[in-house]
Protein backbone atom coordinates (compact mmCIF):
# COMPACT_ATOMS: atom_id res chain seq x y z
CA UNK A 1 0.00 0.00 0.00
CA UNK A 2 1.97 3.25 -0.98
CA UNK A 3 1.40 5.48 1.92
CA UNK A 4 3.62 8.57 0.40
CA UNK A 5 0.73 10.38 -0.75
CA UNK A 6 -1.32 10.11 2.04
CA UNK A 7 -2.60 13.05 3.31
CA UNK A 8 -1.54 13.71 7.13
CA UNK A 9 -3.87 14.71 9.37
CA UNK A 10 -3.28 17.87 11.96
CA UNK A 11 -2.67 17.42 15.51
CA UNK A 12 -5.31 18.97 17.75
CA UNK A 13 -4.53 22.43 19.01
CA UNK A 14 -3.91 22.92 22.87
CA UNK A 15 -6.48 23.06 25.15
CA UNK A 16 -6.54 27.12 26.49
CA UNK A 17 -7.88 28.08 29.85
CA UNK A 18 -10.58 30.35 29.30
CA UNK A 19 -9.86 33.95 29.46
CA UNK A 20 -12.00 35.11 32.26
CA UNK A 21 -10.30 32.46 34.49
CA UNK A 22 -7.11 33.71 34.11
CA UNK A 23 -8.24 36.86 34.63
CA UNK A 24 -9.66 35.95 37.96
CA UNK A 25 -7.17 36.21 40.32
CA UNK A 26 -6.68 40.47 39.15
CA UNK A 27 -10.31 41.02 39.06
CA UNK A 28 -10.55 39.76 43.16
CA UNK A 29 -7.18 41.59 43.92
CA UNK A 30 -8.90 45.13 42.23
CA UNK A 31 -12.59 44.30 43.73
CA UNK A 32 -10.60 43.70 47.12
CA UNK A 33 -8.19 46.93 46.59
CA UNK A 34 -11.30 49.21 45.89
CA UNK A 35 -13.52 47.84 48.20
CA UNK A 36 -10.54 48.65 51.22
CA UNK A 37 -9.77 52.13 49.24
CA UNK A 38 -14.02 52.71 49.48
CA UNK A 39 -14.35 51.58 53.25
CA UNK A 40 -11.25 53.50 54.06
CA UNK A 41 -12.75 56.55 52.84
CA UNK A 42 -15.75 56.35 53.69
CA UNK A 43 -14.10 56.19 57.37
CA UNK A 44 -11.95 58.91 56.59
CA UNK A 45 -14.66 61.12 55.86
CA UNK A 46 -16.46 60.68 58.86
CA UNK A 47 -13.61 60.81 60.78
CA UNK A 48 -13.16 64.35 59.03
CA UNK A 49 -16.75 64.76 59.91
CA UNK A 50 -16.19 64.50 63.51
CA UNK A 51 -13.10 66.24 64.22
CA UNK A 52 -14.76 69.28 62.52
CA UNK A 53 -17.75 68.54 64.65
CA UNK A 54 -15.86 68.65 67.73
CA UNK A 55 -14.00 71.48 66.59
CA UNK A 56 -16.77 73.45 66.23
CA UNK A 57 -18.39 72.46 69.82
CA UNK A 58 -14.61 73.69 71.10
CA UNK A 59 -15.08 77.10 69.55
CA UNK A 60 -18.91 77.58 70.63
CA UNK A 61 -17.02 76.55 74.25
CA UNK A 62 -14.40 79.29 73.97
CA UNK A 63 -16.44 82.03 72.31
CA UNK A 64 -18.41 81.60 75.71
CA UNK A 65 -16.08 81.23 77.97
CA UNK A 66 -15.19 84.21 76.30
CA UNK A 67 -18.49 86.05 76.44
CA UNK A 68 -18.65 84.82 80.17
CA UNK A 69 -15.02 86.62 80.90
CA UNK A 70 -16.16 89.79 79.14
CA UNK A 71 -19.55 89.58 81.27
CA UNK A 72 -17.63 89.34 84.39
CA UNK A 73 -14.97 92.01 83.52
CA UNK A 74 -17.93 94.41 82.99
CA UNK A 75 -19.38 93.26 86.28
CA UNK A 76 -15.88 93.90 87.89
CA UNK A 77 -16.13 97.18 86.57
CA UNK A 78 -19.62 98.06 86.94
CA UNK A 79 -19.37 97.33 90.88
CA UNK A 80 -16.05 99.31 90.99
CA UNK A 81 -17.61 101.92 89.89
CA UNK A 82 -20.47 102.17 92.19
CA UNK A 83 -18.03 101.55 95.22
CA UNK A 84 -16.23 104.97 93.56
CA UNK A 85 -19.16 106.92 93.20
CA UNK A 86 -20.84 105.69 96.51
CA UNK A 87 -17.48 107.18 98.41
CA UNK A 88 -17.18 110.14 96.43
CA UNK A 89 -21.01 110.90 97.36
CA UNK A 90 -20.22 109.99 100.87
CA UNK A 91 -16.88 112.18 100.45
CA UNK A 92 -18.85 114.85 99.03
CA UNK A 93 -21.38 114.90 101.70
CA UNK A 94 -18.77 115.94 104.45
CA UNK A 95 -17.39 118.76 102.64
CA UNK A 96 -20.91 120.07 102.94
CA UNK A 97 -20.77 119.59 106.32
CA UNK A 98 -17.58 120.96 106.91
CA UNK A 99 -16.73 123.81 104.57
CA UNK A 100 -18.23 127.25 104.45
CA UNK A 101 -21.00 128.49 102.60
CA UNK A 102 -18.80 130.66 100.18
CA UNK A 103 -17.63 127.65 98.90
CA UNK A 104 -18.99 126.95 95.46
CA UNK A 105 -20.75 123.68 94.24
CA UNK A 106 -17.69 123.46 91.47
CA UNK A 107 -15.31 123.85 93.85
CA UNK A 108 -16.63 120.89 96.29
CA UNK A 109 -17.02 118.43 94.04
CA UNK A 110 -13.55 119.27 92.54
CA UNK A 111 -12.21 118.91 96.02
CA UNK A 112 -14.32 115.81 96.95
CA UNK A 113 -13.04 114.02 93.48
CA UNK A 114 -9.10 114.90 94.27
CA UNK A 115 -9.44 113.69 98.09
CA UNK A 116 -10.67 110.71 96.64
CA UNK A 117 -8.29 109.82 94.40
CA UNK A 118 -5.11 110.83 96.78
CA UNK A 119 -6.89 109.09 99.37
CA UNK A 120 -6.86 106.12 96.73
CA UNK A 121 -3.14 106.64 95.89
CA UNK A 122 -2.12 106.81 99.21
CA UNK A 123 -3.79 104.66 100.87
CA UNK A 124 -5.28 107.06 103.40
CA UNK A 125 -8.74 107.48 104.62
CA UNK A 126 -10.67 110.30 102.82
CA UNK A 127 -12.21 111.47 106.08
CA UNK A 128 -8.52 111.91 107.59
CA UNK A 129 -7.91 114.19 105.02
CA UNK A 130 -10.67 116.30 105.24
CA UNK A 131 -10.34 116.91 108.79
CA UNK A 132 -6.91 117.99 108.29
CA UNK A 133 -7.81 120.56 105.84
CA UNK A 134 -10.79 121.90 107.85
CA UNK A 135 -8.38 122.51 110.44
CA UNK A 136 -6.41 123.60 108.46
CA UNK A 137 -8.08 126.23 106.04
CA UNK A 138 -12.22 125.41 106.98
CA UNK A 139 -11.57 123.65 103.07
CA UNK A 140 -11.61 127.32 101.76
CA UNK A 141 -9.60 126.85 98.37
CA UNK A 142 -7.94 130.85 98.79
CA UNK A 143 -7.42 130.22 102.48
CA UNK A 144 -4.02 132.30 103.44
CA UNK A 145 -2.57 132.25 106.86
CA UNK A 146 -0.64 135.90 108.56
CA UNK A 147 2.78 133.48 108.12
CA UNK A 148 2.09 133.12 103.96
CA UNK A 149 0.26 129.66 104.17
CA UNK A 150 -1.82 128.86 101.39
CA UNK A 151 -4.90 126.61 99.98
CA UNK A 152 -6.93 124.26 101.62
CA UNK A 153 -4.07 122.46 103.18
CA UNK A 154 -1.98 125.55 103.78
CA UNK A 155 1.79 124.55 101.90
CA UNK A 156 3.99 127.42 102.73
CA UNK A 157 5.42 128.61 99.08
CA UNK A 158 9.30 127.34 99.82
CA UNK A 159 7.65 124.11 100.65
CA UNK A 160 4.53 123.73 97.80
CA UNK A 161 7.73 124.92 95.52
CA UNK A 162 10.19 121.58 96.61
CA UNK A 163 7.08 119.55 96.52
CA UNK A 164 6.39 120.53 92.88
CA UNK A 165 9.60 120.11 91.73
CA UNK A 166 10.06 116.70 93.65
CA UNK A 167 6.78 115.98 91.90
CA UNK A 168 8.43 116.93 88.17
CA UNK A 169 11.81 115.06 88.61
CA UNK A 170 9.46 111.94 89.73
CA UNK A 171 6.18 112.15 88.28
CA UNK A 172 5.34 108.79 89.90
CA UNK A 173 5.15 110.25 93.76
CA UNK A 174 1.90 111.49 92.38
CA UNK A 175 0.83 108.14 90.19
CA UNK A 176 1.65 109.08 87.00
CA UNK A 177 4.13 106.91 84.88
CA UNK A 178 7.88 107.43 84.80
CA UNK A 179 8.02 108.82 81.54
CA UNK A 180 4.75 110.93 81.23
CA UNK A 181 4.72 114.55 80.78
CA UNK A 182 3.11 117.11 83.64
CA UNK A 183 2.48 120.40 83.89
CA UNK A 184 3.79 121.90 86.74
CA UNK A 185 1.58 121.58 89.96
CA UNK A 186 0.76 124.91 91.95
CA UNK A 187 -0.02 124.76 95.18
CA UNK A 188 -2.23 128.05 95.18
CA UNK A 189 -4.56 126.19 92.84
CA UNK A 190 -7.11 123.56 94.34
CA UNK A 191 -5.60 120.27 92.07
CA UNK A 192 -1.97 121.20 93.20
CA UNK A 193 -3.04 121.78 96.67
CA UNK A 194 -4.51 118.56 97.82
CA UNK A 195 -1.79 116.84 95.33
CA UNK A 196 1.24 118.22 96.77
CA UNK A 197 -0.31 118.26 100.64
CA UNK A 198 -1.49 114.81 100.02
CA UNK A 199 2.02 114.05 99.39
CA UNK A 200 4.00 116.27 101.84
CA UNK A 201 1.22 114.52 104.83
CA UNK A 202 2.40 110.55 103.38
CA UNK A 203 5.95 111.76 103.06
CA UNK A 204 6.09 112.64 106.96
CA UNK A 205 3.90 109.39 107.71
CA UNK A 206 6.61 107.64 106.29
CA UNK A 207 9.71 109.80 107.90
CA UNK A 208 8.25 109.58 111.94
CA UNK A 209 5.69 106.21 111.44
CA UNK A 210 3.30 107.82 113.95
CA UNK A 211 0.17 109.50 112.60
CA UNK A 212 0.15 111.62 115.75
CA UNK A 213 3.88 113.01 115.29
CA UNK A 214 3.43 113.37 111.74
CA UNK A 215 0.50 115.92 112.21
CA UNK A 216 2.90 117.58 114.63
CA UNK A 217 5.68 118.06 111.75
CA UNK A 218 3.05 118.93 109.19
CA UNK A 219 1.55 121.93 111.30
CA UNK A 220 4.63 123.14 112.51
CA UNK A 221 7.32 122.24 109.58
CA UNK A 222 10.25 119.48 110.43
CA UNK A 223 12.58 121.53 111.38
CA UNK A 224 11.07 122.86 114.22
CA UNK A 225 9.25 119.40 114.74
CA UNK A 226 13.05 118.06 115.35
CA UNK A 227 14.09 120.97 117.25
CA UNK A 228 11.22 120.71 119.62
CA UNK A 229 11.66 117.38 120.25
CA UNK A 230 15.51 117.58 121.17
CA UNK A 231 14.33 120.79 123.65
CA UNK A 232 11.57 119.19 124.86
CA UNK A 233 9.07 121.69 123.09
CA UNK A 234 5.50 122.52 123.29
CA UNK A 235 3.24 120.44 120.51
CA UNK A 236 0.70 121.57 118.86
CA UNK A 237 -1.95 119.17 120.66
CA UNK A 238 -4.95 120.98 120.56
CA UNK A 239 -4.43 121.07 116.53
CA UNK A 240 -4.02 117.08 116.74
CA UNK A 241 -7.52 116.48 119.59
CA UNK A 242 -9.10 118.95 117.03
CA UNK A 243 -8.25 117.26 113.46
CA UNK A 244 -9.21 113.51 115.58
CA UNK A 245 -12.54 114.74 116.87
CA UNK A 246 -13.63 116.04 112.94
CA UNK A 247 -12.43 112.91 111.81
CA UNK A 248 -14.54 110.70 114.85
CA UNK A 249 -17.46 112.76 113.63
CA UNK A 250 -17.36 111.74 110.02
CA UNK A 251 -16.48 108.50 110.72
CA UNK A 252 -19.49 108.68 113.41
CA UNK A 253 -21.75 109.50 110.23
CA UNK A 254 -20.25 107.28 107.57
CA UNK A 255 -20.94 103.98 110.33
CA UNK A 256 -24.85 105.58 110.58
CA UNK A 257 -25.20 105.36 107.13
CA UNK A 258 -23.46 101.77 106.48
CA UNK A 259 -25.96 100.74 109.71
CA UNK A 260 -28.80 101.90 107.57
CA UNK A 261 -30.70 99.27 105.39
CA UNK A 262 -30.18 99.37 101.28
CA UNK A 263 -32.94 101.01 99.88
CA UNK A 264 -35.21 98.22 97.44
CA UNK A 265 -34.41 100.46 94.65
CA UNK A 266 -30.57 99.69 94.34
CA UNK A 267 -31.38 95.87 95.43
CA UNK A 268 -33.68 95.59 92.42
CA UNK A 269 -31.75 97.65 90.18
CA UNK A 270 -28.76 95.84 87.41
CA UNK A 271 -24.93 97.57 88.26
CA UNK A 272 -25.20 99.63 84.76
CA UNK A 273 -28.48 101.41 86.13
CA UNK A 274 -27.53 102.10 89.73
CA UNK A 275 -24.33 103.41 87.78
CA UNK A 276 -26.40 105.96 85.79
CA UNK A 277 -28.18 107.00 88.81
CA UNK A 278 -25.29 107.48 91.25
CA UNK A 279 -23.60 109.83 88.61
CA UNK A 280 -26.80 112.06 87.90
CA UNK A 281 -26.42 113.06 91.85
CA UNK A 282 -22.60 113.33 91.34
CA UNK A 283 -21.25 115.46 88.26
CA UNK A 284 -17.67 115.63 88.67
CA UNK A 285 -15.41 118.43 87.40
CA UNK A 286 -12.45 117.93 84.87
Amino acid sequence: MNTENAPVSAAPPPKRKEAWLVRLPAHLVLLVFLTTVAYAGGSMYWIVRKDNEIEKFRRLEIDLQNQIKERDLRLQQSNQKIEQLGRRVEILDAIKQLSSADVSEVEQRKIALLVDEQSEQYGHDPFFLLALMAAESSLRPWARSNAGARGLMQLMPSTGRALAQQVADDPTLIGLDENEEITSLNFREIEGNIKLGTLYLTQLMVKYQDLEQAVYAYNLGPSIYDKRIKTGGTMPRRYYRKIMKTYQRLQDVRERKESAPIPMVFAQMPPEDIVAQASKKLTYAN
